[in-house]
């Protein structure tokens, strides 16, 4: 609440450039405190859509953004996909104009979440690149994954490859040491682009920023100056958009 309370009173005006990012956190943390304010302020300046991957079947966005559907959320948007190839979109809850959401969802039973529902690990690992590809064709400019699982999730691992920035989210010295070795093992193993991380915080003072960039080796910022950062950068993602990568998933 206090980060959209900040982000209503400025008063920035520039451009976001179509793009992908990933927000994740190895240390499993609730990603949705990061996604959610940062897809309200971005939707202030272009059309986006923020979809939950509930690779751990955690119904966090649809909490945390007070968006609770029966019907329409991320795991039947997943199995329509599988069944009918049906367009992800048309699962989403539009909040604006600019801005839908596809949470997980809040109703699911947690000891049978969706990723036990389908039928083709296939399913999974194209599920991203399906969202981005429909979402374009709807107009959104900006696509967030507010990813939950570890890097052998299909999904998260796919969200991963398709981001053109990728957003870490730490708050604990015991985060810091996991992440590092999450963030090398994309960059050394899965050729992640070294320059498309950043990372942020959810509750730690930004006093500590300088001693986490040391040890993460990448930017950490403040929410609302991610979202300067995503506005330099933007102009860098055109060619990865126009060729969605489809590798096999990692197994291990």
């Amino acid at each position: 609440m206090l980060l959209l309370l900040f982000f209503k009173k400025t008063k920035e005006v520039f451009t976001i450039k179509e793009q992908v990012i990933t927000v994740w956190s190895p240390a499993g943390l609730n990603t949705a405190k990061v996604s959610w304010p940062l897809a309200n302020h971005i939707a202030r300046h272009t059309t986006i859509a923020l979809v939950e991957l509930p690779c751990m079947g955690i119904p966090r966005l649809a909490l945390q953004a007070d968006c609770l559907d029966r019907t329409l959320h991320t795991d039947a948007a997943i199995l329509e996909y599988e069944r009918k190839n049906s367009s992800p979109i048309d699962f989403c809850q539009k909040v604006s104009d600019n801005l839908a959401i596809l949470a997980a969802n809040a109703y699911a039973l947690p000891d049978h979440p969706v990723v036990h529902k389908v039928e083709n690990s296939q399913t999974l690992q194209s599920f991203p690149a399906h969202f981005i590809n429909r979402a374009r064709k709807k107009g959104y400019s900006v696509i967030i994954f507010d990813c939950q699982g570890v890097l052998v999730s299909p999904m998260t691992f796919f969200a991963l490859k398709q981001a053109n920035t990728i957003i870490l989210v730490v708050d604990d010295p015991s985060d810091l040491a996991w992440t590092l070795i999450n963030k090398e093992r994309l960059v050394d193993a899965y050729d992640i682009d070294v320059n498309a991380f950043l990372a942020t915080t959810i509750t730690t003072s930004p006093q500590y920023y300088e001693e986490i960039q040391k040890v993460l080796k990448c930017p950490v910022l403040p929410l609302h100056k991610i979202v300067h950062a995503l506005a330099d950068q933007g102009s860098s993602t055109t060619a990865k958009n126009q060729h969605l990568k489809q590798e096999q998933v990692v197994t291990g």
